[in-house]
């Protein structure tokens, strides 16, 4: 399934009068990203930027001007995203924002249901810890170097990470056997399965088996 990966940046907190002025996307299939992105900044339509906001993402009105307003070109946007399920950290906010963008212009909401909100998720899994980008970043041992300041873009792929380790990590789908797989299958397709197959040849087998019994008292020998 094609999911996407999304933040923003904004002029403040407040959906109704403010606006966004940064959007990211990636592309992900089987959760893995495919590559495929899209990255814009945006005019705030004459709003001047909160200066708390401005402190944490460093976009001001002067670089912004030079852009197309959000609302002004939301139709590449809704290309983009063609109905895809989006993940969000703290999807509430980024949602309302757009969807009041989506509103001004006349066009579809996205639904609540469509997204995957990850602070949910880590709120579920880490209950009473701090949950935000950064805390989560430091608890899976992801690299921070890249956000001085809070870039959509950068944020989508310090996120992606998160999502991978919240919902098993990159090994969680797969499954050792000695079992036969399909002839022809291809294994790097995640989009319809569940787990997996890797095949072990007889060589793999025996290795496997020899350096069990090369280690003294060892708990995996039957």
């Amino acid at each position: 399934m094609r999911r996407l990966i999304l933040d923003t940046e904004t002029t403040g907190l407040d959906f109704n009068d403010d606006r966004i002025i940064e959007v990211a996307c990636l592309e992900i299939i089987g959760d893995s990203y495919t590559g495929k992105k899209f990255h814009k900044y945006y005019n705030p339509d004459n709003i001047i930027i909160n200066k708390q906001a401005e402190e944490i993402h460093g976009l001001n009105n002067d670089f912004l001007d030079k852009f197309e307003t959000f609302d002004n070109s939301i139709d590449e946007f809704i290309d983009f995203v063609n109905n895809s399920p989006l993940i969000i950290h703290n999807a509430q906010f980024d949602l309302n924002m757009i969807n009041k963008s989506l509103e001004r212009t006349n066009n579809n909401k996205i639904k609540t249901e469509d997204s995957i909100c990850t602070l949910e998720m880590a709120k579920k899994k880490f209950p009473g810890s701090k949950n935000n980008l950064n805390a989560l970043c430091r608890r899976f041992d992801i690299g921070l170097e890249s956000r001085e300041k809070h870039g959509a873009l950068t944020d989508c792929f310090l996120l992606l990470k998160v999502y991978v380790e919240l919902i098993g990590g990159k090994q969680g789908r797969l499954i050792f056997s000695n079992k036969q797989g399909p002839q022809n299958e291809n294994l790097t397709d995640f989009s319809n399965k569940t787990n997996l197959l890797i095949q072990l040849s007889k060589d793999e087998e025996d290795m496997h088996c020899k350096m069990i019994n090369s280690i003294p008292k060892s708990l995996w020998k039957n």
